[in-house]
Order: structure tokens, then sequence, then C-alpha cells
């Protein structure tokens, strides 16, 4: 799969743009601020109905306007395929394949895209939301069943903590009125843990070889689960313990209004030769462990789907030394897939690598010229 053109109308600081690609690597570069890594925003939203920088649509709407509009041509093996997505203030969003409406929940999956940008060492450096939500997004994309188990799962957390705030802080003896929203947050709540394992699983396979040559084999990733209910075993096995939890949990639940156990609350930690990352890694070590995610997560996708993941790189080439330079460029040259890379500095030694399959283009002022 690749992305033969885009077209951008009111998005971020692009008035109007439309431009062609090549289907292997496409280096884009210019200063600051130009509008580099809001066109990269562009491609992964048109992918996957979502940012990876922005939580709400109105962030990306151009500054005097009140809509945006995002219109690609995709190649997949099925042929030609015309994605449209327009989003007008405050709340109306519509996504549009070869003119047919989708819901988000039908689309996220449709086009796989992978980004890596200096942002995503949050992903070490912040708190279990953010990791919970990379894992929600990359198993909703992965697998399209997910996206609509956790909204199950969510609903049911809603209702079971509003119950629990109404006798918040009450004598309260009937616990049987929990049942019903009990009995879906445990099985669905069970199935989430279990396919969030073994995603990270699978990436911790694919990772850990991309950050040994990125170290020069002198350093072990691995990534491990963090959960409030004991998650080894089958899914049976995790189900009863997650039911234990929640009845030695009820009595401080009753108390604070809130369910205290679940995946809600569940996190996971990058390892690197055995100690926590974000507490005893370099920001080196840390950018070079969130990559080596970003590349083993382009391989799972490659692996697990008919077709063949977009990677976006935002501007890396900069936040690494000469070594680790050279293993992007060489993952890079050796995919069959399309690329796009951004950058603000030089590169000098890209060409030796792909240089009959790389455009090269120039951002300045949220316009793009091809070179």
């Amino acid at each position: 799969m690749y992305l033969s053109s885009l077209l951008l109308i009111n998005f971020r600081n692009y008035c109007r743009q439309e431009i062609s690609f090549h289907p292997g690597i496409n280096v884009l570069s210019g200063g600051n601020a130009q509008g580099k890594t809001s066109f990269l925003e562009a491609i992964y939203y048109l992918s996957a109905s979502r940012s990876f920088r922005a939580a709400r649509e109105s962030e990306m709407v151009r500054l005097g306007s009140d809509f945006f509009y995002l219109q690609g041509n995709f190649l997949i093996r099925e042929g030609r395929c015309l994605a449209e997505i327009g989003y007008r203030r405050p709340h109306h969003l519509q996504i549009k394949l070869n003119g047919k409406l989708f819901k988000r929940s039908d689309y996220i999956h449709k086009h796989p895209v992978v980004v890596f940008s200096p942002d995503d060492l949050f992903l070490i450096k912040e708190g279990p939301s953010v990791r919970r939500r990379f894992l929600d997004m990359e198993s909703s994309r992965l697998k399209p069943l997910y996206y609509s188990r956790l909204r199950d799962y969510y609903r049911a957390l809603r209702q079971r903590n509003q119950l629990l705030k109404e006798h918040r802080g009450g004598p309260f003896s009937d616990f049987s009125i929990l049942d019903p929203w009990e009995q879906t947050l445990v099985k669905v709540g069970s199935w989430i843990v279990k396919e969030r394992i073994q995603l990270l699983e699978d990436l911790e396979n694919l990772a850990k070889n991309h950050f040994s040559r990125l170290t020069g084999g002198l350093e072990r990733l691995s990534l491990g689960y963090i959960s409030t209910i004991n998650f080894g075993g089958e899914r049976e096995q995790i189900e009863r313990s997650f039911k234990e939890q929640l009845s030695k949990a009820r009595s401080a639940e009753f108390r604070k209004g809130s369910t205290l156990v679940g995946p809600h609350l569940d996190d996971f930690a990058f390892l690197i030769n055995g100690l926590d990352a974000r507490k005893f890694a370099s920001q080196g070590q840390q950018r070079s462990a969130v990559l080596a995610l970003k590349m083993g997560e382009a391989d799972l996708f490659n692996s697990s789907g008919d077709e063949r993941a977009i990677l976006l790189l935002d501007d890396v080439f900069s936040e690494f030394d000469e070594s680790r330079r050279r293993h992007i460029l060489q993952f890079i040259s050796e995919r069959d897939d399309q690329s796009f890379i951004t950058t603000a500095v030089p590169l000098p030694d890209f060409k030796r690598y792909q240089a009959k399959k790389t455009y090269f283009f120039t951002v300045s002022g949220g316009k793009i010229k091809i070179d």
C-alpha cells in the first residue's frame, strides 16, 4: 500500500496544498515551524482518523477557518482507494472511502501507518495513560474487534462508577446492584488484558532486534505489562483473578466512588538491561528504545495484515548520532514500503542508500515544492 497523492485544505498552516508522492522514500526538508510535522500529521490522520499530536479535531483547523478537509489516493492490493475526511466546527466529522460513509470504528484499521516523532519520548517519560492510549490505539488498528470491546468496557465502567458515586460514603449492603456491570467488566476487561499482553510480546520480539542494532549489541530491550490483576495464565484465570480483586476492593471503592481494579489502570514499562528506562535510562537510551518500538510496530503491521504500513519519521536524524542514523537509513532502505521523512538538517549520506527511490521536497510557510 502507498499514498499516491494528498490534498489538504485548511489543515494547520496549509490553506490549500495538493501533491503527489513516490511509492518509495519521500524526504521533506525545511526550517522549523514551516509545516513539516503538520504534513505528516495530515497523512497519519487520513490513514488512521486520529492525530499523533492533537486530542481534538478543532486543534487542526487552520486559523481563521471553521473546517478542514483531507483527500488522498491510496494504492492498495484491490486497486485505487479514495479516502476523504472532513471536519467542521464544533463536532461534525465525516469519513468516506470511495464515496461511502464510514464510522471511525470501521475505518481505523484500513490504512496501516506508523509514526515516530520527538514527542514519542512521552511514551517513557509520561504517566500510564499515555502508554495505555498507545496500547489501545495500536490494538484497535491491528484488530478491529478490539475497538468495539474497548468501548463496551468503558461503557460498563462508567455505569459501575456512577453507582459507586451514588452510594459513596454511605452504608451499603446490596452489592448485587453491581453484578450486571461487573460481569461485562470482568469478561471484556480480561479479553482486553490478554490482547494487550499479546501485543507487547509481539512488539518486544520485533523491537529488541532493532534496539540491539541501534546500540551495537551492547544493550537489551524488553517490555513488561503492569496490571492491577494477576494476568498470568489463560483468559479464564485472568477472569477469576479480576473477579476476586473486585470483590476485595468493594469497600474501598464505595468509599472513593470509583473502580480501583481493571485494565483502565494498567501500564507497561520499557526495560533496558532489566532496569526501568523511565528511572534509569539516559535520554539517548530512551529515544533509541522508542524508535526500536516503532520499527517493530512497522514490522508487526506488515506481518499481520494484507497491506504494508506507511512509515512516517519526523525529524529523527537530528536526534541521533552517526551510528544510529546509519541504522535508521538501512532500515528504511531495506523496506519495500513507502516512507516519509522530515528533516531540518542536511542528510549527506542519504542518497548513497536510496538514490533511485527517493523524492525530495522543500517545505516553507505551509507550501510544499518538489525538488
